[in-house]
This record gives C-alpha cells, sequence and structure tokens, in this order.
C-alpha cells in the first residue's frame, strides 16, 4: 500500500516497555505477545511501515546468575529514520505458583481484615476512608471486599478434604483410561480441579503482600523485587539500544511490583551519591498501571504500626511514600523530615481503569497522576480486568501520551 495522501506520525527516539503481568497462571511471552500484537495492529492501522524483530541479549539476575532474556522490537523499515520501540518482559509467576496453602491463604485474609479495620476504626482515622470511597460514583468499585472473599474462603477450607478425597479416587479409578495431562499423579491431578482460579489468583496477591520479616514468604517478596529491579536498570544501561526513555507498564498485581520498585529506587537515589546512576534514572520517563489494585492495596493491605507507636508508622510511611498525597499519611509534630528524597519527578504516571473491573479503580490515594476511564464493551469481572490487551483505544492513548512526545505537547498548548 502507498502511504502517498496519508499524514502518518512517527514515533520519536529510541523506548524500551517494561511489562510486568499480573496474577494468574501466566506463560512466558505471553504479555509481550499480548501487548506487542496489539501495539503493531495500531500502527497497522495508522499506516506506519515497520519492521517486527525478536532480539536476544545477555543479563545478569541480581545473585550474578547469567541469562538470555529474549525480547521484540518494533522499528522503522526507513533506515533514515531512528526510531524503535523494545517490549521487554519481566515474568515472575513461577515464584508464587503453588507456594501457599488454602488454610495459609484463609489466614492472611482474616490477619488483613482484622488489621484492616483497627486501623480505620482508629480515633482519627475514619477520615482516611471517606477519603477513599467519598465518589458515590467509584464506590461501588470497593464491593470487592476481603470480608466477603473471606467467607467464600472459609467455606471452600470446610469443604475441601472431602472433596479433594473424592476427586482422588474418581481419579484413581479412572486411571487408565486417561490421556494427555491427566497422566499424572492422581493426587496432585486432584488439587489441580478442585482448586478454584479464586485461590490461586489471591495466593500471588498474599504472597506478595506479606511484608513480616518473619515470614517465609517474605523472601520471595524480596526476590521479585531484586530481579525486577535488575533487570530495569540492565535495560536502562543497555549501551547498544541507548533508549532515550524506558516506560513501565504493570497490570493488576504488576502495577504493584512496577511502583514498589519505584519506591526502591526513590529509596536508593536518596543514597546514592553517584550522579551516572542518577542520570540513567532520569531515562525512566513513566508508569501505566492499567487493572491496578494499588487503592486497594493501600487500604487493605499496607502495612501500619500499632496506635501508640508513632514512630514506627512515620517511619514505615516514609519508606513508601512514593507519590502518596500528604493527607494520608499520619497527622504528627514528629518526623515530618521524610529522608526519602524522590528524584523520580520526571515520571509520567498514567491509571487506566474501568468501571466494570472489580480489581482496578480511579487511583486517589496518589498524587501526580492522570486517571482515565476505560470505555470498552465488556462484563464484570474477569473480561472486565483483562479487556485493556486488546482494547484498540488503550494502545492509541499510551501512543499520544509516550511515543509522540512533541505532537502531544503541542495539543496541550
Amino acid at each position: 500500500m502507498s502511504n502517498q495522501g496519508i499524514n502518518v506520525r512517527f514515533p520519536t527516539g529510541h523506548t524500551a516497555f517494561f511489562l510486568i503481568h499480573g496474577v494468574g497462571e501466566q506463560k512466558p511471552f505471553e504479555t509481550m505477545d499480548y501487548f506487542a500484537r496489539n501495539l503493531i495492529k495500531y500502527f497497522d492501522n495508522q499506516s506506519l511501515p515497520f519492521k517486527l524483530e525478536h532480539l536476544i541479549a545477555r543479563r545478569q539476575l541480581s545473585s550474578g546468575s547469567i541469562w538470555t532474556e529474549s525480547f521484540v522490537r518494533v522499528s522503522s523499515k526507513n533506515t533514515e529514520q531512528d526510531w524503535l520501540i523494545d517490549i521487554h518482559e519481566y515474568y515472575w509467576a513461577p515464584n508464587t505458583e503453588n507456594k501457599i496453602s488454602v488454610p495459609e491463604l484463609l489466614q492472611w485474609a482474616e490477619q488483613t481484615i482484622d488489621g484492616t479495620s483497627k486501623f480505620y476504626n482508629r480515633k482519627g482515622n475514619e477520615q482516611l476512608l471517606n477519603r477513599l470511597v467519598a465518589d458515590n460514583k467509584r464506590k461501588s468499585l470497593f464491593k470487592y471486599r476481603l470480608r466477603e472473599v473471606s467467607i467464600l474462603l472459609r467455606l471452600f477450607n470446610f469443604v475441601y478434604p472431602a472433596l479433594r478425597l473424592a476427586s482422588w479416587l474418581i481419579l484413581l479409578l479412572i486411571g487408565p483410561f486417561l490421556k494427555g495431562r491427566f497422566l499424572q499423579s492422581a493426587w496432585t491431578l486432584s488439587k489441580q480441579i478442585i482448586t478454584p482460579p479464586l485461590v490461586n489468583y489471591l495466593g500471588d496477591v498474599a504472597i506478595y503482600s506479606i511484608t513480616d520479616p518473619k515470614s517465609p514468604y517474605q523472601k520471595i517478596r524480596q526476590e521479585i523485587l531484586a530481579e525486577c529491579q535488575t533487570l530495569l536498570e540492565a535495560i536502562i544501561q543497555d549501551e547498544q539500544a541507548n533508549y532515550d526513555q524506558v516506560i513501565l507498564a504493570g497490570h493488576s498485581l504488576g502495577s504493584c511490583i512496577a511502583y514498589d520498585t519505584l519506591n526502591l529506587l526513590c529509596i536508593e537515589s536518596s543514597l546514592a551519591q553517584d550522579q551516572n546512576k542518577s542520570l540513567l534514572l532520569d531515562k525512566i520517563k513513566g508508569l501505566i498501571s492499567f487493572g491496578s489494585p494499588l487503592d486497594k492495596i493501600a487500604f487493605f493491605l499496607r502495612e501500619t504500626a500499632n496506635e501508640d507507636q508513632y514512630i514506627r508508622q512515620r517511619m514505615l510511611e516514609h519508606l513508601n511514600s512514593f507519590r502518596v498525597k500528604p493527607q494520608f499519611t499520619l497527622q504528627s509534630p514528629y518526623l515530618n523530615q521524610n529522608p526519602v528524597i524522590c528524584k523520580l519527578e520526571q515520571i509520567r504516571w498514567v491509571n487506566y481503569y474501568h468501571l466494570k473491573d472489580p480489581i482496578s479503580g480511579h487511583l486517589d490515594y496518589y498524587e501526580n497522576l492522570e486517571n482515565i476511564e476505560m470505555k470498552y464493551q465488556t462484563s464484570w469481572g474477569l473480561k472486565g480486568h483483562l479487556g485493556y490487551w486488546t482494547e484498540p483505544s488503550f494502545y492509541e492513548s499510551i501512543a499520544d501520551r509516550f511515543l509522540y512526545v512533541s505532537d502531544f505537547v503541542t495539543k496541550l498548548y
């Protein structure tokens, strides 16, 4: 097709998208595939001539071990145009897969509910919750309560042993007639069959959100964040690609991992004396959160101190302060000087949510971000939560805000 007569917009510079998937049974390159396929579909609709390549790079884990990263590159067919878009993926699913039992998950839900209730029932803290659900339009988003989930888990925990035994006996009897994926231990398979997806999804959230240093799951959380930060820094420092900007894009729980990684970089940049490292961090230009539970994590799962431990509470707030609105912190005459001086002001944060996505929502707990409500046709629940990946307007919005920077600035003024 000829491009004559068509006003084609071309991306500018070298861009890296750093994708972080959410909960569930994810497969390697699945997130990258979704994002790349729909991004190039957008480019096709724009009549933009491009080529797509699979590239590899040598990387290093936080432990020092060497591995090979695969990523895809979208670039110009015209050698005179120096633009490229690399799509990287941080795959963390194996870290939490089948690591937590149903009784442990139930215990976590109960402790979370009790801790949340105690914190928001304290004198002076009621306003924190009122601010989060002040808008009646968004109040419905909070109907996906942990208390309701806890009831479901409690019921499941009650019938789980009987269901497991019954399914094991049935599989054992019909074993000679099974084939394919069913050719495995009947006991192992019985667990896979009767465990609902909710348990697997909440298991990822439970493992990642446990911040108690005495918990064995704290090590898993630390490993996830360490590898995420290590890969992100390797991408930023890739001399061959020489990126002008790196954009973090996190779906669902992946947005929490992206946020926590940036929060850690804020802490490190407050300590670092190395100007070169600060210049490298300046390359992080964007954070895209979609289907994000960040407000719900802040409401239900954030670590808090006992009512009389105002020093500990202020220290916890300082260490988790990246773009948190001041009104959601403890009002105290002490410890008001935060030692974490965030140096990531250049990051443009865009949050996408849908009213039929029970996980996401308009983010009110944080400041200096743009909330965009998606309007694609979907049903309430999982389809609403996954719809972003295939929604054309989602990729158009991302392109406008991050790929055609000069165009977008011109529109604003």
